[in-house]
């Protein structure tokens, strides 16, 4: 893995460079389309176990039918204010539910998946989080999924 130094900038946790994101082109049309969310804005539900903010290699699964006030966030690489007023600044998943109303999208899955990022640990998220996530996804019949970061 290659570190690269910046001058004048500092980090307070490992970044490691990334590979190249895989694309693979849509083959049908938004409204015949299942879509997933997974986010690294460190979303739970009250009732799981908050991450750990130093580096947390683990995930949550979140409902869909879940309301805002079961949902938090914890991380400690942002400013909460504007994701403690209204949660789908971060984590949209009532707009995707109004979006599969709308018919823009075919289903918004029932199942989707949060975890923290900001970790760095780059292996155990594609050899650990990755695969797991992915999965989940697969079983939820996704054509799409939307990743966002934290």
């Amino acid at each position: 893995m290659k570190i690269t130094t910046v001058k004048n900038m500092a980090s307070e946790i490992y970044t490691p460079i990334t590979p190249a994101p895989v694309w693979t082109p849509l083959t049908k049309p938004l409204e015949e389309c299942t879509v997933g969310f997974a986010s690294a804005c460190g979303v739970h539900l009250k009732t799981q176990k908050p991450y750990k903010l130093a580096g947390d290699g683990s995930w949550r699964e979140i409902p869909r039918d879940v309301a805002p006030d079961e949902l938090m966030i914890t991380h400690g690489g942002y400013d909460h204010t504007d994701v403690n007023r209204d949660i789908n600044s971060m984590w949209p998943y009532q707009r995707m539910i109004e979006l599969e109303s709308e018919g823009f999208i075919k289903h918004f899955c029932d199942i989707n998946a949060g975890f923290m990022g900001g970790g760095g640990d780059i292996d155990t998220f594609t050899n650990q989080i990755g695969p797991e996530v992915a999965e989940l996804f697969v079983s939820e019949g996704a054509d799409i999924v939307i990743l966002t970061a934290g």
